[in-house]
């Protein structure tokens, strides 16, 4: 069986030093560090928050975005990399950014430590009463898609529906749930029973 290849990735980082440093661990890591429009994961920071629209450009193409930076990101990366994203702190050990990297190559969602716990506590609150939760057949059906990880443009694809219609079921959802999360979203589904993992 031959090993598995790493991705390429491209640092697109505005502050140079930090852009050195990240491409420093990514390469000792064993991973290749480009400057082409060809790679498979794009670290951003941000600077790119201002001008979605560049950094979709930037994105064709590319498999996964790493955005290192501030709780902003975890919203905005569902609709701007669908096909697989990690956010960051800036303070992100280089282990969390492998795993980042990796996770977002392979199409998967990325959390960090504390945005994790922070999601679980949200779970954990009761806020608006849980009991008597009811879900359209169409909520459950997003529940159990966010659950697997897909990205509203994915799950849009999947539910044979578009991606607005999806973001208005994912924002019933979080209402009815009480939270302001995918992960306690999904947290929340499962402790009353609405999806199983």
């Amino acid at each position: 069986m031959s090993p598995v290849p790493l991705p390429s990735v491209r640092v697109a980082l505005r502050s140079p030093a930090l852009a050195a440093g990240v491409a420093a661990l990514l390469r000792a890591f064993g991973l290749t560090v480009t400057d082409g429009d060809e790679a498979d994961v794009l670290i951003v920071d941000d600077g790119w928050l201002a001008d979605p629209e560049a950094l979709a450009a930037e994105l064709e193409g590319t498999a996964g975005v790493v955005a290192l930076g501030s709780r902003a990101w975890v919203g905005a990366l569902h609709d701007l990399a669908p096909d697989g994203w990690a956010a960051l702190g800036t303070d992100a050990t280089p282990t969390e950014l492998l795993a980042g990297v990796l996770a977002a190559a392979a199409g998967l969602a990325a959390l960090p430590p504390e945005e994790v716990l922070t999601a679980r506590d949200e779970a954990d609150d009761p806020g608006p009463s849980p009991e008597g939760v009811t879900l359209t057949p169409r909520e459950r059906d997003v529940l159990s898609l966010l659950a697997a990880g897909l990205s509203n443009k994915r799950a849009a694809r999947e539910l044979g529906v578009s991606e607005s219609t999806v973001k208005f079921h994912v924002q019933a959802v979080y209402s009815k749930l009480g939270v302001q999360s995918r992960a306690g979203a999904v947290t929340r589904g499962v402790q009353l029973g609405l999806i199983s993992v």
